[in-house]
């Protein structure tokens, strides 16, 4: 075999591996490729200063940290936000859905300081039989994702941490922004001490009922912050009433009753009845009927005796 001969059989040989190499890859579907593939694979969560998902939540990193802007700007839980960005780095492909669509999607975004974008995924619903798991859109396709994400469906209060006082335990329903100073009753309201990580200093400020509720206004230190608590959290903190006074019961002596006067002594006696004399039976006039002759029977006269 010449040397242009081998040259030749190794070109053939190469491109029926090729061909058969092709047909291989080309007979497995594209869905299956994606199944356990990392949705953000390269996410460096430190380099995350912002998370969005659409108009219903939004978080920012700032000089005070992290905050939530959906929320009154209020600090958000940095320990619950650090649990699921690292969710996201953990985050694959369960299955692909085919034949699922993904209606009204809100896209989760993730960006950097400067606002560029760095990782973004837009999140269907749950998945309803199995109870873990959300439907996604990835390369392409719909897939189910190996976590079902719930605090990325969830409102801006889920993302702070709501219980502000360890000793009496005090956590509040919502913020109050404003409110006039006449309306929150700060100025003449009840000052406590109250114990927060350890501290027993905290000094805490208990104004007015919020109107139509019985919740109250509530401040710590010389905080900015004015939160609506449960009345019941600072029951123990608000000053008890001075407790009534028992009235001695003046026990009343039983009256001696009027004796009655003399006319009204004959008034009150009961009239003697007379005793009632029976009146003869009146006897009617007996009618006496006339007799009744019986008519006279004339005798025969005798016949003379003297014989002619």
């Amino acid at each position: 075999m010449t040397t242009k001969q081998l040259a030749i059989l190794l070109g053939a040989a190469a491109v029926l591996c090729g061909a058969a190499l092709c047909l291989s890859s080309g007979s497995k579907p594209s869905g299956a490729k994606l199944n356990g593939k990392a949705i953000f694979p390269k996410l460096d969560i430190s380099q995350v200063a912002r998370v969005e998902l659409g108009d219903k939540l939004k978080l920012a990193s700032g000089e005070k940290g992290w905050t939530v802007e959906t929320y009154h700007n209020y600090p958000a839980d940095h320990a619950k936000l650090t649990e699921n960005l690292l969710k996201l780095t953990e985050l694959k492909v369960g299955q692909v859905s085919r034949g699922k669509k993904i209606e009204n999607a809100d896209v989760l975004t993730l960006k950097d300081a400067s606002g560029k974008e760095v990782a973004s995924l837009p999140l269907g619903e749950k998945h309803a039989k199995w109870g873990h798991g959300r439907y996604a859109t990835f390369e392409g396709e719909t897939v189910l994702v190996s976590d079902s994400l719930d605090a990325f469906g969830t409102d801006g209060k889920s993302w702070v941490e709501t219980k502000i006082v360890d000793t009496p335990w005090i956590s509040f329903n919502d913020i109050a922004e404003g409110v006039s100073e006449a309306d929150l009753g700060f100025a003449t309201g009840v000052v406590a001490k109250v114990t927060i990580a350890g501290d027993t200093n905290r000094v805490a400020t208990i104004g007015n009922k919020v109107k139509d509720g019985n919740d109250r206004y509530f401040k710590l230190d010389n905080s900015d912050w004015v939160y609506i608590v449960p009345e019941y959290s600072v029951d123990k903190l608000l000053p008890k009433p001075p407790p009534a006074e028992k009235k001695e019961e003046v026990k009343e002596e039983p009256k001696e009753e009027a004796k009655p006067t003399q006319e009204e002594a004959k008034s009150e006696e009961p009239a003697k009845e007379e005793p009632k004399v029976e009146e003869p039976a009146k006897e009617e006039p007996k009618v006496e009927e006339p007799a009744k002759e019986e008519p006279k029977v004339e005798e025969p006269k005798a016949a003379d005796s003297k014989a002619e």
